[in-house]
């Protein structure tokens, strides 16, 4: 039985090199894959191997596939794999150091009685791909709770971290309102702490409320040291949330979702579906799931696989995604509209579909950075937002490529 009624990655319009790409970005393979990886990388004159690099560098997915490469090295120009092996290596110990500085961070959280859990990054790594050096992550998630935000700010500051900006009371205040997390940076920026007091924001994906989610954690070993972290479904959910917000715009994400499922086989989905349901984010889940399964071969279970075959919405949006994915000429950021109606189409109901247009007109930090403002007008950072939005989409489509820079 296929996975899915329509598989994705059989209908697009792919290169050998996009096809070498989909059959590397996991962490296991069968035989009958691993002879097809064989045979593609034993054509060097019909691969262009500089492609095969620029686009897995592009979906942050460069040690992944250099795992499933080094496989078959005999059939791969040495030097060409030298330079995956190079990339992997520096990934390797550049997650070995960043894993052994969240370890000290959330002994430093402990020791002042703040509850800290680690997602995504090097928990993500070990917890769904069972090895934190087949990730690529470049900054730190942590989820504290709201009450403890300013201490694990202050905490951090102690430490040597800074925001992007000094923000005054009244914009914190703020901040606390309108976001989920803020980011803090150290050593120049090459060590980046991201604080979530929630997963999301409640108007972006309701289904993800930290409140709830601190009653269902699980533990994990990282780096010997035993650290709380997510339920499998609740971290499941975070992954195709965050992906949405996105656009899955990195095959990363996507490997993400499934490594996770092909890893956590004990995986509730009556609960899943359930949260999902309740929070009006099936589509958010729906879309993981599909582009995990088309074109990762994710083992999906014959109960998402029924809901799946009546998605048509879910089904049009992946194939538009995985089409910008493979794009020959590069991916374009989706403009502020084209973005808006993606996040319209992931909702089905008009009171999540009015929550979505609140979130965007929501302040962030980058607007508050733009301009400090005292208490009795903090209302005009709303008024600002559209112009901070419109300039920051100028900006992002203009540098295009940055080589999966950001997580």
């Amino acid at each position: 039985m296929p996975i899915l009624p329509t598989m994705i990655s059989d209908q697009l319009p792919l290169r050998l090199e996009d096809k070498l790409i989909l059959l590397c970005a996991r962490t296991n393979v069968d035989a009958e894959t691993r002879e097809r990886i064989k045979s593609l990388a034993a054509s060097p004159d019909k691969l262009d191997w500089d492609y095969v690099y620029q686009l897995a560098r592009r979906h942050s997915i460069l040690p992944l596939i250099y795992s499933q490469l080094s496989t078959a090295a005999e059939n791969i120009p040495p030097h060409q794999l030298a330079r995956f092996k190079k990339n992997y290596q520096e990934n390797a110990a550049r997650n070995l150091w960043l894993t052994a500085e969240l370890c000290r961070i959330l002994q430093a959280f402990e020791a002042a009685r703040i509850e800290a859990v680690p997602y995504k990054g090097p928990a993500l790594a070990v917890y769904a791909y069972g090895n934190a050096a087949l990730r690529r992550f470049v900054d730190l998630d942590i989820l504290v709770r709201k009450a403890d935000m300013l201490r694990a700010m202050e905490l951090l500051t102690a430490d040597g971290f800074v925001c992007g900006a000094p923000w005054t009371d009244a914009q914190a205040a703020l901040l606390l309102r309108t976001q989920h997390n803020l980011s803090l940076s150290r050593n120049e920026g090459r060590l980046i702490v991201e604080l979530h007091w929630e997963l999301a924001s409640s108007l972006f994906a309701s289904a993800l409320q930290a409140g709830d989610v601190w009653g269902r954690l699980e533990t994990m070993r990282l780096n010997n040291a035993e650290v709380k972290c997510l339920s499998s479904e609740d971290l499941l959910l975070s992954l195709c949330v965050h992906g949405s917000k996105h656009h899955w715009e990195r095959l990363a994400w996507i490997c993400d979702v499934a490594e996770l499922v092909k890893r956590r086989t004990d995986m509730n989905w009556d609960l899943v579906l359930e949260r999902a349901s309740a929070g009006r984010n099936d589509r958010m889940l729906f879309l993981g799931l599909y582009l995990a399964g088309s074109l990762l071969d994710a083992p999906l279970p014959e109960q998402v696989r029924a809901q799946l075959e009546t998605e048509k919405i879910v089904a049009r949006l992946a194939d538009d995604i995985s089409q910008r994915l493979f794009a020959v000429d590069g991916q374009t950021p989706l403009t502020i509209r084209q973005s808006f109606k993606f996040n319209w189409s992931l909702r089905s109901g008009w009171q999540s579909r009015l929550s979505y247009c609140r979130h965007v007109l929501q302040p962030s930090d980058a607007d508050v950075k733009s301009l400090s403002l005292p208490t009795p007008l903090s209302f005009a950072y709303y008024l600002i937002r559209p112009f901070g939005l419109l300039r920051r989409d100028r900006e992002r489509r203009g540098s295009v490529g940055n080589g999966g820079e950001n997580e």
